[in-house]
């Protein structure tokens, strides 16, 4: 009698494509993705089936110009667009898993490749989430500080101030969001650039990245949930929604705990606090190179099995004259839930 097997490579195939499925599921930053400017993380695919290790990504400014009005001679009176680039280097990222032997597997009730993909595809997507998060973090060019009110917030003294200026009841409050969305869209001088939101449904947002802690300062305050109940936006079915917290001012707030906190510096002494994310449009860019990798490996006489996963991938923040593109970091006092 005649028997059929599947044939190896076939199998590695079928688990490469469900570690693809699964890994995008799992990214944090996947509802912020897309291949279009208008994205929080900028996607491109340049490098698919292509040999290279480095993509640029080229990010284009609003026309600034009024334009020309009835009959007056446009031809000549053409705006030059401005436009930079940015360019972002790939790199192999692997994990690998191996089980003790065939003797081992037969006491247990569970499959080796099933435990493999879900372990791994949780470790690339926290990776592919870490690496952005320490990208768009990174020595910032453009910061506010949370105020207590005893500085104008039309003043921007507390643009361009650092952490250590911040005190203990420098926490978020709604007029910091508001004040936020301002500085996007009002640059200071000329090396920033105004800050492109993100249109969903004919609408512009910003997006406002805390950490667990700042969002516990957040919703306790009785602004915000009065607001909430007035005015959030209910029903929304764009990604950028899912698992928000809210919606103030035209400002999506997130809360996730990668967001970089410290417990030095403060005039008021050693204070606890967060270095949160307010973004906009191509804030982050993402360059990925085909689909994630699966190898599987016998060892000792196809006793035991090895699983190795990864993606080749590259991460940055937006930068262009040295100044940040679409980010500005907002530092915050909060509360302290480990102490």
């Amino acid at each position: 009698m005649a028997q059929s097997s599947w044939a190896s490579g076939l199998q590695v195939s079928r688990w490469a494509k469900e570690l693809f499925n699964e890994v995008g599921k799992e990214i944090y930053f996947e509802k912020f993705m897309g291949d279009g400017a208008d994205s929080m993380i900028q996607v491109k695919h340049e490098l698919d089936g292509s040999q290279g290790k480095d993509v640029t990504f080229g990010l284009i400014t609003n026309l600034s110009g009024s334009g020309i009005s009835g009959d007056s001679t446009l031809e000549g009176n053409e705006e030059a667009m401005s436009s930079y680039s940015q360019t972002v280097t790939t790199a192999m990222e692997r994990n690998a898993v191996r089980d003790t032997g065939n003797f081992e597997n037969s006491k247990v009730l569970f499959d080796f490749r099933k435990e493999s993909l879900s372990v791994l595809k949780t470790w690339l997507s926290e990776k592919v989430d870490s690496d952005l998060f320490t990208s768009l973090s990174a020595s910032p060019t453009r910061t506010f500080r949370a105020d207590d009110g005893s500085t104008s917030v039309g003043s921007r003294a507390n643009e361009s101030s650092t952490a250590a200026a911040l005190t203990a009841s420098d926490t978020i409050s709604l007029s910091d969001i508001s004040a936020l969305k301002r500085l996007a869209q009002i640059p200071k001088g000329s090396s920033e650039l105004r800050m492109r939101p993100i249109r969903v449904g004919g609408k512009e947002y910003y997006i406002l990245l805390v950490h667990p802690e700042v969002a516990y300062d957040l919703t306790t305050l009785s602004a915000w949930q009065q607001a909430q109940r007035d005015g959030n936006i209910r029903g929304e079915s764009n990604p950028i929604f899912s698992g928000a917290l809210g919606v103030f001012d035209g400002v999506v707030i997130h809360a996730h705990e990668n967001i970089s906190q410290a417990d030095t510096g403060g005039s008021g002494g050693n204070l606890h606090y967060s270095t949160n994310l307010f973004l906009g449009s191509q804030a982050g860019v993402f360059a990925r190179v085909g689909e994630p990798l699966w190898v599987e490996k016998t060892f000792d006489y196809s006793n035991s099995l090895g699983v190795a996963g990864g993606l080749i991938y590259g991460q940055g923040k937006s930068k262009f004259n040295s100044e940040d593109y679409s980010c500005i970091a907002y530092y915050t006092q909060n509360t302290d839930f480990t102490a």
